[in-house]
């Protein structure tokens, strides 16, 4: 299994930051990574993301949201039938001492094409995901 992780310090009260993971209509403001998401962020729900990566085309994905822990973790699934691929995206919340917040953004993949696919995207998008992450935080500002 391959993990693309990044993560940031955000001086910011945890409900705001929760508030702003969660408010996925809003993305498209702010997300350069995820730049639309259609849906309600619910527990065995599906909604529709648009990823965008640098250099590439937009890609319209449907996610399944396997865990919503309030204040704590957001994360979905998408996957490819037979085996092919399978990606998990997590957004975690953590409080630090100081009370600044620690959100973590990662993504794992496995499957017969999540090796690869990994790989490719830790050499060529973590970028991407440090690129959220800041805009998550400047969002909070």
């Amino acid at each position: 299994m391959v993990e693309i992780r990044t993560e940031i310090s955000i001086a910011a009260p945890l409900q705001e930051v929760w508030r702003v993971l969660l408010d996925t209509s809003a993305y498209w403001q702010w997300n350069p990574l995820i730049t639309d998401a259609k849906g309600v962020p619910e527990e065995g729900r599906t909604i529709r993301i648009r990823l965008k990566v640098k250099a590439l085309p937009a890609l319209f994905i449907p996610v399944v949201i396997i865990t919503l822990q309030p204040l704590k973790k957001l994360c979905w699934t998408f996957t490819l039938p037979l085996g092919l691929f399978h990606a998990e995206h997590s957004f975690l919340l953590f409080r630090e001492p100081d009370g600044r917040i620690r959100f973590v953004n990662s993504e794992r993949f496995s499957g017969l094409l999540g090796g690869i696919v990994g790989v490719l995207m830790n050499c060529f998008f973590c970028d991407d995901y440090r690129g959220m992450d800041s805009a998550l935080a400047g969002r909070l500002r």
